[in-house]
């Protein structure tokens, strides 16, 4: 039996201890439609027309991508992604995409001490870019499973 003396908040009582269960993601099932791709592309984050921050892509699909970022962001709030996808030819400028999206979730990161920040894309700002991103992905990069 604890002395209660020694345990005033309680924190030692057995009857209150149970184990801790990962939860899983809201929804329960996986709502991807498409292959992900490993990429670490630099990002600008806009978040609704206003504050603008860097980050890096941790994974991207035509449909959305995780990105790392200093900064929590809450679900369904309005951001535009500058991506600047690196050369693979040589030594020139990357290429900038520009796509408005919508954030999904938002997670702690801690291998990289950063917060996740899922984010479902909308509309890619000139129509030919989803087809480059797609040829760009599908040849060159890794996928996901």
């Amino acid at each position: 039996m604890i002395d209660d003396e020694n345990d005033p908040l309680g924190v030692f009582a057995p009857a209150e201890v149970t184990p801790i269960e990962s939860l899983p993601p809201q929804g329960g099932s996986e709502l991807r439609r498409e292959t992900r791709y490993r990429a670490t592309w630099r990002v600008d984050v806009t978040i609704e027309g206003q504050d603008s921050h860097d980050g890096r892509i941790n994974d991207i699909s035509l449909h959305g991508a995780a990105i790392l970022l200093g900064r929590n962001l809450k679900p369904n709030i309005k951001v535009t992604l500058r991506i600047y996808m690196p050369s693979i030819t040589g030594p020139f400028p990357p290429t900038v995409l520009t796509v408005h999206g919508m954030t999904r979730y938002t997670v702690h990161d801690a291998d990289d001490l950063l917060f996740r920040v899922g984010i479902a894309f909308i509309e890619f700002e000139m129509v030919s870019d989803r087809g480059y991103l797609d040829a760009r992905l599908t040849s060159h990069h890794l996928e996901i499973i």
